[in-house]
């Protein structure tokens, strides 16, 4: 492949990268969000609901009431929380990111291959080699 494509792939790659990234933070965030929602309105929406519950059908003292709804509370809190730290790469950011590498070591060796090259049949290339066969052509015709 020429450079230019492998560099065109090599970004395409870690286009992808970004972008699936993002997408994995951006639900992170999401999921973080929804801890945050549940440890601060979750009091608000089932408090009353669950604090009777237990008093009446559970028939437990307020605090002991009170002490249920809280583990309610942070049961949720816990599960979302650990939601938002989980973070596994998927798996076409992992395909991507060893497309990216591969084609990384294509460029590499592609512009190390190309710099050679140019050097070799550029105008330096040229008086040098000019230069070692004349070099060579008369140690030869000297040596009769």
């Amino acid at each position: 492949m020429k450079p230019i494509e492998l560099g065109q792939e090599v970004l395409s790659a870690q286009g992808q990268i970004l972008s699936r990234s993002a997408m994995r933070i951006g639900r992170r965030v999401a999921c973080a969000l929804v801890a945050v929602v549940f440890l601060l309105f979750a009091a608000i929406s089932f408090h009353g609901f669950l604090w009777a519950f237990f008093i009446s059908v559970a028939g437990l003292s307020y605090v002991k009431a009170s002490l249920c709804v809280i583990g309610v509370d942070m049961l949720f809190v816990v599960i979302f929380a650990a939601l938002a730290a989980w973070s596994i790469p998927d798996v076409v950011e992992i395909e991507a990111r060893i497309r990216r590498d591969r084609k990384l070591v294509e460029l590499k060796q592609s512009i190390a291959v190309t710099a050679v090259t140019g050097l070799l049949l550029g105008p330096a290339g040229r008086f040098t080699g000019r230069k070692l066969f004349s070099l060579i052509r008369s140690f030869f015709s000297h040596s009769k």
